[in-house]
């Protein structure tokens, strides 16, 4: 389960990208997303007409960025760079609604409870290098989280986007 946002990225946004692989190396992920829960279920169509029902309570939010961070990956592998989001209300209670409606299929979650929300910004990055927040001009608003989308993982970083959706 994903938010995502719709438009192009700002130019402050995509100069930040650059730089970031340009100093690790890697792809960028596409989509960029706050990734906000993963599941497994049988039943992808279940989930997304859960999603769907859940999408009157959602609100697009402002996902702001913090600091960088490097890690191993088996599903973007094998190393990624991260980018921690900025705690916001609205991102937090979009967020739990989706997580209810997954919830109320009887799908608990893959990820740990304390879970702070991030961003995979790069995939298959070269060897780690200590990453400055103050060079890549964070903190900064990466974009608006006005989209919800369900994917799927079809292996290393190979997904297949299930249903996409605009958030009211």
């Amino acid at each position: 389960m994903l938010i995502a946002p719709s438009q192009p990225l700002s130019a402050r946004a995509a100069r930040l990208l650059e730089g970031m692989r340009a100093a690790f190396g890697g792809e960028v992920v596409d989509p960029l997303h706050v990734t906000i829960d993963r599941v497994a279920t049988a039943d992808a169509a279940a989930l997304v007409r859960a999603i769907r029902l859940a999408m009157p309570n959602l609100r697009s939010a402002p996902v702001r960025v913090s600091r960088i961070f490097l890690i191993d990956s088996r599903d973007r592998g094998p190393r990624i760079v991260k980018l921690d989001v900025v705690p916001d209300r609205v991102l937090a209670e979009s967020s739990a609604a989706l997580r209810s409606a997954m919830r109320s299929l009887g799908l608990p979650s893959l990820h740990r409870e304390d879970r702070s929300p991030s961003i995979s910004a790069l995939q298959r990055v070269g060897p780690f290098a200590l990453a400055d927040a103050d060079a890549f001009g964070l903190p900064i608003d990466l974009f608006v989280g006005d989209r919800v989308l369900v994917s799927r993982i079809r292996g290393p970083a190979a997904y297949e986007i299930l249903d996409s959706a605009p958030m009211p």
